[in-house]
């Protein structure tokens, strides 16, 4: 029998906190891990939360269509001309490029898709120049509108995971302040400016409605980010994989939780239920932006995905089906704008990882294969991406006949800081023992990006109901 913990110990996937050799499992490391509250961070968010300009965006009408990550990342994969071709005829109608690669950009001319290019971490620094920060868009952006229509640039790509390169964190705003600048003087103010951020920002999770930002991060660098976003009615875009969650923790993560398939909710937060694992992981993040004052900043997904090829001691479970399954149920929810239980209603712009299989990615098979098309442009699966519409899904047995009601906490306020600079995350599903490199990295660079990216935020972690009593009991003697 499963305890309350183990149950709601599967919201998440959370950074390891400098433990890159094994995924730990225990409730402090993905609630938060000190028991004890930190009353100088309750009263500087409560300060923020305050002094935050009120969250009036004013979101331009969107079109409700899906998006794709075109990642490039291999040897066989068609000219760009052809890519977009693919792209179109799918019924696609939003493209992610990982960096402003000339030639992709020029192919895109004219096809009326939806284009957001992205940039490495290491292109931030000199960004926070503002002649630097203009040359860039007369570089990238100058040259391919407005038959190219880029829509959202986005400045770095899951920047928050290596603490090592925390300084690279407060130079986040000041160059999208430049970007934005350059923008309004060459009368691009339309396309918006945000970045990918990862699931690790979050310093606590469960339940939703408890989501918290880490206390590194929280009031000065993601406060001053979602003042921007507010200000410039931009999204926050957020990669999330409720794929890993059930990996990791598959005797708890039922099936049918992860895949959009299950019929009972699986958690019950207040007035809330969760009857998916993408809904309980948006709505921490909804949560943790609420708490530093910004409850309308519209949330888009940059990433989420289902492989096709997994890890060695997954035989069976990372099945083709599956991954129809998944991205299936997900365009139907996305289009079917049911938003989420915290944020009903609200579209949600969510871009599939990705559209071809890269045979040149590190890491192995297991990160080779999340693309929905083959290289020569033919269906991994069949998907209908214009009506949400899916295909029999695979119905896993739902494993518990109740759903785990959230207890009753004490009110939030410190979230972790990482103890370590994370090291190199393990490969994705390469084998059972992660391997581990001798030094931390940043993320990557290049014209792909994806679950490898993830890999130092991805654990669902989980603990026993002693340790979550244990958290309770040392708020209250506090208090």
């Amino acid at each position: 029998m499963m305890t309350m913990d183990e149950d709601s110990g599967v919201l998440v996937r959370q950074m390891e906190d400098g433990h890159a050799s094994r995924r730990w499992r225990n409730a402090g490391e993905w609630r938060h891990r000190s028991g004890s509250r930190n009353l100088t961070f309750i009263l500087l968010v409560m300060l923020v939360s305050g002094l935050a300009s009120p969250a009036l965006c004013n979101y331009a009408p969107e079109d409700y269509t899906m998006g794709i990550n075109y990642g490039r990342v291999g040897d066989n994969l068609p000219a760009p001309t052809e890519a977009v071709k693919l792209v179109s005829g799918l019924g696609i109608g939003r493209v992610r490029l990982f960096d402003p690669d000339a030639a992709t950009l020029f192919a895109l001319g004219g096809s009326g898709l939806q284009v957001v290019i992205g940039m490495g971490n290491d292109a931030i620094p000199p960004l926070t120049d503002a002649a630097t920060a203009d040359q860039w868009i007369l570089t990238h952006i100058v040259p391919y509108v407005p038959s190219t229509n880029i829509t959202t640039i986005l400045v770095g790509n899951e920047l928050f995971t290596d603490t090592t390169r925390s300084a690279i964190w407060l130079q986040l705003v000041p160059a999208m302040q430049n970007l934005r600048t350059s923008l309004l003087n060459r009368g691009l103010s339309s396309i918006k400016l945000s970045t990918a951020a990862e699931l690790n920002t979050l310093g606590w999770s469960y339940p939703p409605s408890k989501g918290v930002f880490r206390t590194d991060i929280a009031v000065p660098v993601l406060t001053p980010l979602l003042q921007f976003l507010n200000d410039t009615d931009s999204y926050f875009f957020i990669n999330v994989y409720p794929y890993f969650g059930w990996r990791d923790d598959q005797s708890y993560v039922p099936m049918d939780y992860a895949l959009f398939t299950r019929k009972t909710p699986f958690i019950v937060d207040g007035n809330h239920s969760y009857y998916n694992l993408l809904d309980a992981q948006l709505d921490a993040i909804a949560a943790a932006m609420e708490r530093v004052g910004f409850s309308s900043v519209r949330l888009a997904i940059s990433e989420t995905g289902w492989p096709t090829v997994g890890a060695a001691g997954n035989v069976g479970s990372d099945t083709t089906t599956n991954a129809k399954t998944y991205n299936s149920n997900l365009i139907s929810y996305i289009l079917g704008r049911k938003g989420t239980p915290r944020r009903p209603g609200v579209f949600i712009p969510t871009f599939v990882f990705a559209l071809f299989n890269e045979n040149l990615k590190p890491g192995g098979v297991a990160e080779q294969n999340w693309g929905v098309l083959y290289p020569n442009g033919t269906d991994v699966y069949p998907l209908q991406w214009s009506n949400g519409t899916s295909a029999s899904p695979v119905i896993a047995p739902t494993t518990s006949p109740s759903p785990v009601v959230a207890p009753t906490l004490p009110p939030l306020a410190s979230a972790p800081v990482p103890s370590a600079a994370p090291a190199v995350a393990p490969l994705v599903g390469s084998s059972a023992t992660p391997s581990v490199s001798a030094a931390p990295v940043a993320p990557s660079v290049g014209p792909s990006a994806g679950p490898l990216e993830n890999a130092a935020s991805r654990g669902a972690t989980l603990g026993g109901l002693s340790v979550l009593l244990a958290i309770f009991v040392a708020n209250f003697l506090i208090f």
